[in-house]
C-alpha cells in the first residue's frame, strides 16, 4: 500500500482509484482480523476451566477498541479520497 503521506491529494484518476482500492482492502483486512479474533475469543471462553470467571466481555471490548483504532485512519483516508474524487469529477458523484 502506498504510504498515506505520499498521496495526500491524488490528481490522476488511476492513482485515485488504486488508493481507494488499497484503503478498502485494508478495511476488509481489519474487519476480517476482528471477526477471527472474536471467534477465537469465543472459542477460548467456551473451553475455559469450569468455575473460572468469564472473560468474554473485557476481551470483546479490547478487540473492539483495537478494531476502532485500526479503522479510524483508514476511514479518514477514504474520506479524503472521496473529496479528491469529487474535486476531480465535480459533475459526477464518485
Amino acid at each position: 500500500m502506498t504510504p498515506l503521506s505520499a498521496l495526500q491529494a491524488p490528481v490522476d484518476h488511476e492513482v485515485l482509484l488504486g488508493e481507494i482500492q488499497h484503503v478498502l482492502a485494508a478495511l476488509a483486512d481489519v474487519e476480517t482480523d476482528f471477526a477471527v479474533a472474536c471467534e477465537e475469543a469465543s472459542e477460548a471462553a467456551a473451553v475455559a476451566q469450569p468455575g473460572a470467571a468469564p472473560r468474554g466481555r473485557p476481551d470483546l471490548q479490547r478487540l473492539e477498541a483495537e478494531r476502532q483504532r485500526r479503522r479510524e485512519p483508514l476511514i479518514r483516508r477514504l474520506d479524503s479520497l472521496d473529496r479528491a474524487c469529487r474535486a476531480l469529477f465535480p459533475a459526477n458523484a464518485c
